[in-house]
């Protein structure tokens, strides 16, 4: 698909054919509109004086086929308009689509600390409210323009020609109208430009309070940020009231327009005009600029206002694509190389709002290594394992996956990791589909699913599931408890199956006994031949890696096993005897499995 310079132009010039045909028809809807009082004409005064006063080539022997014509020609115009609009909503919806595939691609390109930036309520207003109001252009704009420009331009050359009217001050009176509506259009689509930003501020307000209820009702906090969200809201219905009052006062006008055209131009024909006129001309006259101008009129105002309107949201979602990465986003490579080693990284560096986060020398992990990352809260062990997977602006001199010890399938880096992060992702349906990570996801694989829930220790739990693998959790896996969460998880990347598998601290939730389980059956069973990448906050699980990270201050200070590290490093020690005091028993978390 052709590139454009901006969203404006590929919401206009997109699909070009469609566009000129959706003109092509309103020209003709608005050609037939103006024929109809023409037949009209020639209908009245032919009953009056037997003769309809229009060319020969038009002469009827009775004033039936000027009815006909005129009713024709009224109801072609209907349907052709019609049609303008139900192509623009066709359009409309084509290029909905399209946007909403721009934002969902600009939002997957851009990394977690560029995200970081960025409220949640912003991304949920740009697909509820500016994807739909960018093409306006389509589904209000470009018909109501079409239908509103067309009349506007053919009837004075109309008048002109078969009426002999003087037009010159009407012309002036349109136009002054059109100035007077243009700029209270101009004036709502800042209402309207306000509206859809209130909105915005306030609904990322109201997911902050919906998601974090439990937490800020126990903190006190309920009021706090309800109040703040009625201020928003307060705010919000005063820009309303403005809007609507403006929105009044242009309908007001241009109900009026009318009226004044009618008025100024028949008294410029009585004033003026140089022979009498039939009263079929009477009535074609009035039939024009009283009804066949009507809607154009009415129109003309919500025309620019709608113009505005669309603007606004293309600027807010254009704000939003031009958003970019701190660094030109790079993957690692993928090749063969003769060693052990299946990830090489060198020199990894991140820095986020000028402060260096990570500044990674080196790091090699083997295939089949079980390797631990650890450090205190804060050393960079969570952003060290997502600029592995991709989700930060890091930059690194070397990253290389050896595709030696990688499925041959594989041609994304990202599907080379399973990934269990510490919030354990529930979405709202299926044990099945959750597992799966897929909506209606197939009942063919279900020992495998199975098998992947019992490496999980799930197995109680689905014991009292009703509906087994058909049953449904609430949203964001509100009747779970934490430890089930996490559970479901790492089912979730033992049935994935990858090469590598990275934990971060996913076994937080889980009671001594569950992570025994799942260590043991799991991560030193089912995978042990895998790559297992995972930190962690507990002592017992250390003894057993084949490789201990220890990270400080965003580097990795020392390397080796358990025994090693704490023989030869007084800040290991340190960390090892604070998670002692830790997990001792009373402080363990005992996820006993009555979430459900």
């Amino acid at each position: 698909m052709r590139e454009y310079s901006s969203l404006t132009k590929y919401v206009l010039f997109n699909r070009m054919s469609y566009r000129v045909l959706i003109l092509a028809i309103s020209f003709l809807s608005a050609i037939l509109g103006i024929l109809s009082p023409y037949f009209q004409k020639g209908f009245i005064d032919f009953l009056i004086y037997e003769h309809s006063y229009l060319p020969s080539f038009l002469s009827f022997s009775s004033p039936l086929p000027y009815l006909f014509l005129a009713v024709f020609f009224l109801v072609m115009s209907q349907l052709l308009n019609q049609l303008t609009n139900y192509l623009g909503v066709k359009e409309a919806l084509f290029m909905q689509k399209k946007i909403g595939e721009k934002i969902y691609d600009k939002m997957l390109s851009l990394k977690l600390d560029t995200m970081t930036r960025r409220p949640l309520g912003e991304i949920v207003s740009l697909y509820a409210t500016d994807v739909s109001g960018a093409t306006v252009y389509l589904d209000q704009t470009l018909p109501s323009g079409s239908s509103t420009f067309f009349p506007l331009l053919i009837t004075p050359f109309v008048l002109v020609t078969f009426f002999d009217t003087p037009i010159l001050f009407t012309i002036l009176v349109i136009i002054a109208i059109t100035t007077l509506n243009t700029f209270l259009a101009f004036r709502q689509s800042k209402f309207f430009y306000m509206f859809k930003t209130l909105a915005a501020e306030r609904l990322g307000f109201v997911n902050e309070w919906v998601q974090n209820i439990r937490t800020l009702r126990i903190l006190g906090w309920v009021e706090i940020i309800e109040q703040k969200i009625i201020n928003k809201r307060e705010v919000e219905t005063r820009n309303r009231v403005k809007m609507v009052t403006n929105g009044q006062v242009m309908n007001s006008i241009s109900t009026s327009f009318t009226f004044i055209v009618n008025i100024v131009t028949l008294s410029l024909l009585v004033m003026y005009y140089k022979r009498d006129l039939s009263p079929g001309e009477i009535f074609a006259l009035l039939w024009i600029l009283g009804v066949f101008l009507t809607r154009p009129f009415r129109q003309m105002p919500w025309f620019f206002t709608f113009a505005f309107d669309a603007a606004t949201s293309i600027a807010r979602i254009e704000t939003f694509l031009s958003a970019k990465n701190k660094l030109e986003s790079k993957e690692p490579e993928i090749i063969t190389w003769d060693s052990k080693t299946i990830i090489e990284v060198e020199k990894l560096k991140l820095s986020i709002q000028d402060q260096q986060i990570l500044n990674i020398e080196s790091l090699k992990i083997a295939r089949g290594q079980h390797a631990m990352i650890v450090g205190e809260v804060g050393s960079g062990k969570s952003l060290l394992l997502l600029s592995l997977l991709g989700e930060t602006n890091c930059e690194w001199s070397r990253y290389a996956i050896n595709k030696k010890y990688i499925s041959e399938k594989v041609s994304n880096f990202r599907n080379v990791y399973s990934y269990v992060p510490q919030e354990g992702l529930i979405v709202s349906t299926t044990l099945r589909d959750n597992i799966f990570l897929q909506y209606d996801s197939p009942k063919n694989l279900d020992d495998k699913v199975t098998q992947a829930i019992l490496h999980a220790q799930f197995k109680k739990d689905m014991a009292v599931l009703e509906n087994g693998l058909e049953t449904e959790f609430g949203e964001r896996g509100v009747n779970l408890s934490g430890g089930q969460k996490q559970r479901i998880n790492i089912a979730r990347a033992a049935f994935d199956d990858r090469d590598i598998i990275v934990l971060d601290d996913s076994f937080s939730a889980l009671d001594s006994e569950t992570e025994h389980l799942i260590f043991n059956h799991l991560v030193n069973g089912a995978w042990k031949n895998k790559t297992v990448i995972m930190t962690t906050h507990r002592l017992n699980l250390l003894v057993s890696a084949d490789v201990i990270h220890f990270m400080q201050n965003g580097q990795i200070k020392i390397s080796g096993s358990y025994s090693d590290l704490i023989t030869k490093d007084a800040d290991f020690r340190l960390f090892c005897n604070q998670l002692a005091e830790n997990t001792s028993p009373d402080f363990i978390e005992k996820d006993n499995g009555d979430g459900v």
